[in-house]
């Protein structure tokens, strides 16, 4: 999966089948250079970029004066300190979150609320492709995981008894992750403490089942 592909089905996706979209959306490296964007984003000025970059390093920078992007001014918001920035212009915002080595940009507008923007920008800047490759390498070949350990958000789980082509389970400390392979589908659960490593197998093969029997 190419990120200009991650951009176009992942991040410009229907929110929650509401048929909303964001506005735009984007990937940088946190050096400032642009992986990948959708057609509609901001045409964007370097010094723009410098100043989100500061405000990672050094929560606090942009609050002064607003985060500028594509010319536009947004206020900054509550986000989390060297993480998430959180900015509203109007009936509209941004909402830019960094990983360890990307930022993730969405720009929404009315009918999207903020909360929906929020959600497609972090939950979604969790994981990286390459790292869902390898989860299907494995499905497709069993064993490819088990030296080098499974990453889902840059988080190393050790790879546990599954099921060959079937199911993969990890360990990471007290928590883990169960995944489960499907006709056409991949689910996905991740727990920790007080959750048991067996409830989370449960809910997550039984909804594999389920959408098995449904010829999924």
């Amino acid at each position: 999966m190419s990120w200009q592909t991650y951009v176009d089905d992942h991040l410009m996706c229907d929110i929650e089948g509401t048929g909303q979209h964001l506005t735009s959306a984007a990937i940088f490296g946190t050096d400032g250079t642009v992986w990948a964007k959708s057609a509609s984003f901001p045409e964007f000025k370097p010094n723009e970029i410098d100043a989100i970059i500061k405000e990672f390093n050094e929560a606090g920078q942009l609050a002064p004066t607003g985060l500028f992007l594509g010319g536009a001014k947004y206020m900054v918001i509550q986000g989390e300190a060297g993480a998430v920035i959180r900015g509203k212009k109007g009936a509209g915002g941004i909402c830019i979150k960094k990983t360890g080595q990307a930022m993730v940009f969405g720009i929404y507008d009315e009918p999207v609320a903020p909360g929906q923007c929020n959600m497609v920008v972090e939950r979604r800047s969790l994981f990286k492709p390459n790292e869902i490759d390898a989860i299907i390498k494995e499905f497709n070949e069993a064993g490819q995981l088990a030296p080098t350990g499974l990453f889902l958000g840059g988080a190393k789980y050790m790879v546990i008894q599954g099921e060959a082509g079937a199911v993969i389970r990890g360990k990471k400390g007290a928590g883990g992750i169960c995944i489960k392979k499907t006709g056409q589908a991949m689910v996905f659960g991740i727990y920790d403490e007080p959750v048991a490593p067996g409830q989370c197998n449960m809910v997550v093969e039984r909804l594999g089942d389920y959408l098995l029997d449904q010829g999924m």
